[in-house]
């Protein structure tokens, strides 16, 4: 026992003088946090790999694949079209030359084509417009009458409405030749000039003759327009209404 206190004793003489700089701690605890630090940067890393990795398959599964794509769906799409049959000439009964496909009869058309209808002849339609008169008088049926005759180059379409108060006629003249209402024809021995939508007109009054007027409303189009000697005070509000 004595011994051991000697060494203690020698021990504790051995180190009085010897005491730990000011900054020994300091510098412990700088480096204790840097290591903390950077097993921790180390940490986030491998975790970041580790997630960028296990989300590559699933990218793959979602991406689209377009058309073309050398993937499995563009693979199996070109097996199946070099697989399709291709349309091939059947072999006639008697062995010799192979025969075409039959061809449908004249003016018979497949199931599947559209049908072509032949395109008018004439640059423009004859069809009148669904409200020729914009006016009509008491007494006159809304419902018209109408033919379309053809001399030469000119066509004109005449609609007639009737009813308990008398008659109504109108005729469109389609001529590239009109260049004045007298020239489709219509105009009365005395005609006095008069005014339809702003177009220069010729008006007919004689009393053996019904009430009428006429004029070129557009290039290539006149208007005739006639009432019954019961209408005549309506024939220029008729006029007026007239939608060519």
């Amino acid at each position: 026992m004595d011994l051991e206190n000697e060494l203690r004793q020698a021990m504790a003489e051995r180190v009085t003088d010897v005491s730990a700089s000011r900054t020994l701690a300091h510098e412990a605890r700088r480096r204790h946090h840097r290591t903390v630090r950077r097993r921790t940067a180390v940490a986030m890393t491998a975790a970041g790999l580790v997630v960028a990795v296990a989300a590559i398959p699933t990218y793959q599964s979602f991406r689209p694949q377009t058309v073309g794509a050398d993937g499995p769906e563009s693979r199996h799409h070109g097996h199946h079209s070099a697989g399709s049959p291709t349309p091939s000439l059947s072999p006639s009964p008697q062995g010799g030359r192979p025969t075409p496909p039959a061809a449908g009869r004249p003016g018979s058309h497949s199931p599947g084509s559209p049908t072509q209808h032949p395109a008018s002849p004439r640059g423009h339609e004859s069809i009148l417009p669904k409200a020729l008169l914009g006016y009509l008088p008491p007494g006159i049926d809304p419902a018209k009458t109408c033919n379309t005759q053809h001399v030469g180059s000119r066509e004109t379409t005449t609609c007639r409405w009737t009813g308990s108060t008398g008659w109504i006629e109108v005729r469109l003249v389609r001529d590239r030749g009109l260049s004045g209402p007298a020239d489709m024809g219509f105009a009365p021995p005395m005609a006095r000039n008069d005014l339809v939508h702003g177009h220069p007109a010729l008006r007919g009054d004689a009393p053996a003759m019904p009430r009428q007027i006429m004029w070129i409303e557009r290039s290539g189009l006149g208007v005739w327009v006639g009432v019954s000697p019961g209408l005549s005070d309506r024939l220029m509000r008729v006029a007026d209404g007239v939608h060519a």
